[in-house]
């Protein structure tokens, strides 16, 4: 018998119920990405946990620099997990999408934008066009499936980079151990895991839980806030990159691209290579 698992974040369509992928797209600046439960859930996120929209600005902005970096460096192969919605330059800081990032040093890449969320992977199906992309629909909580996904559309004897960004915290401690371990059994020597993650910061306890309790109330879902070690131990069955866990802001801030906005400590990010078996 399979498993029966609660509802994905945005698995089915429910105008009445914000949605994680479009509140995101709401917090970048994309409002009209957005339903009034999705604008409202973002409003009222950032009257619990203050300037909620800058700190998720940077984050973009933060992975930009990563993907262009890694796409220099001379990675062909990438699977954004949790890619959320495309906005084409629609957001505040006007950032491409990642897929774009990366075909634009390498133009021959291929690249699997994977999520649960089916306006997600309707809005995928129609802007990340070209050749190379493809879109799955799947839940990261079933890690052989995604990584089924994966095999299926890469080549997984050349490394892989994976983009988690801000999804590993909608996982779980379990389900996000257990799509690491299957990462790290079935991804290539070389390949790189890319991370970010929200993080408590300097909020209190009581704060985090008013934000959490908010959180699951509009969207339906949880959201696991981890501390700086619980994050670093995500990977560590992965070697850690340079510059280590750090905050999204400071990410490679000198690279060429969006630069920093803001100190940004609610997230943390990291980047971590595959090792030799």
């Amino acid at each position: 018998m399979s498993e029966i698992l609660p509802p994905a974040p945005g698995g089915t369509f429910n105008p009445c119920q914000a949605a994680p992928a479009r509140t995101y797209a709401v917090l970048r600046g994309a409002d009209k990405d957005g339903l009034p439960p999705d604008r409202d859930a973002s409003q009222s996120l950032k009257k619990t946990l203050g300037a909620v929209d800058e700190v998720v600005q940077e984050n973009a902005a933060a992975l930009v620099r990563a993907i262009r970096h890694y796409a220099r460096e001379g990675h062909t192969q990438f699977a954004d997990l949790g890619c959320g919605r495309p906005l084409q330059g629609m957001d505040k800081l006007r950032l491409p999408d990642l897929a774009d990032v990366a075909a634009q040093a390498q133009p021959d890449r291929l690249w699997v934008a994977l999520d649960s969320d089916v306006q997600v992977i309707t809005a995928c199906r129609a802007l990340l066009t070209g050749p190379g992309v493809n879109v799955v629909q799947e839940d990261l909580r079933r890690s052989a499936k995604v990584l089924d996904a994966l095999s299926r559309h890469l080549d997984m004897t050349r490394p892989v980079v994976v983009i988690l960004g801000a999804a590993l915290h909608f996982l779980d401690d379990q389900d996000a151990k257990h799509l690491m371990i299957a990462l790290r059994a079935r991804l290539p020597q070389g390949s790189l895991v890319i991370i970010t993650h929200v993080h408590h910061a300097r909020l209190s306890p009581e704060r985090i839980a008013a934000g959490q309790a908010e959180y699951e109330r509009k969207h339906g879902v949880k959201i696991y806030v981890r501390s700086r070690d619980e994050i670093a131990a995500l990977a560590c069955d992965f070697t850690l990159q340079e510059p280590g866990v750090v905050r999204t802001i400071d990410f490679r801030p000198d690279q060429e691209g969006p630069g920093p906005v803001q100190d940004a400590p609610h997230f943390l990010m990291l980047a971590a290579k595959r090792p030799a078996v």
